[in-house]
């Protein structure tokens, strides 16, 4: 073996070495360090601007279905459907208060509250698909018992006129949330609505099908399966 080949060929071992072993026990990210991008990536204003520039997409594409519909020969009744929390309400202020803690019973109060602040830009993509003749649905993992909480919440922070509000059943025990929201959204469909886009800010608000488009809004700050 020729002498200038014998050191690249010993990294190019140990470079297949690296990506073909697995590897064990490896650190995670450092949970502190972790929330504290959170906190960052919102404090800085690039979370409002990412949020923001989603939900413009989303209105656009609901306004250009509703004038094509306007102008259709057989027009059908078409719907959106909003996820709530992280979508059409802010939690941060309290998520920063119990510093991103998953504490069930503090969430439940936090529910029970009712004073979250709509989301700007999605309150105005609310109004828009209205004006455009859009019925607009909402398909939450709150539970069934906190319905009047979360009712009065949508309203304060402006929602209304919206045509059905769907909760977790109380008897709902699967891992994830999306058979929930996929069935609610074929319930919309039965009702004879087309659901033209669901929007929320996990992969469980859009996966499962039951709607012609689904938009992710961004969140670092949890996950729901």
């Amino acid at each position: 073996m020729q002498p200038r080949l014998k050191p690249i060929l010993q990294v190019l071992s140990l470079i297949l070495t690296f990506l073909f072993c697995p590897i064990t026990n490896a650190e995670p990210i450092n949970l502190a360090l972790a929330k504290n991008d959170a906190k960052n990536y919102h404090d800085s204003g690039l979370y409002q601007e990412e949020l923001a520039a989603k939900i413009k997409k989303a209105q656009e594409y609901i306004i250009q279905q509703a004038i094509e519909n306007q102008h259709s020969k057989r027009p059908r009744k078409l719907a959106v459907v909003l996820d709530i929390d992280e979508t059409s309400i802010s939690n941060y202020d309290k998520m920063v208060q119990r510093d991103f803690a998953p504490d069930l019973e503090r969430i439940h109060q936090e529910i029970m509250a009712a004073d979250a602040p709509a989301i700007k830009s999605t309150l105005a993509l609310y109004q828009k698909a209205i004006q455009h003749g859009v019925k607009v649905f909402f398909v939450t993992g709150r539970r069934e018992f906190e319905r009047d909480a979360t009712r009065k919440n949508l309203l304060q922070a402006g929602y209304k006129g919206w045509t059905g509000l769907y909760l977790r059943p109380q008897d709902y025990s699967q891992h994830s949330i999306m058979p929930f929201k996929s069935n609610a959204r074929a319930k919309i469909i039965k009702r004879g609505y087309t659901i033209v886009a669901s929007i929320g800010d996990q992969y469980s608000d859009i996966l499962g099908g039951n709607t012609l488009k689904g938009f992710k809004l961004p969140n670092p700050y949890y996950y729901l399966p």
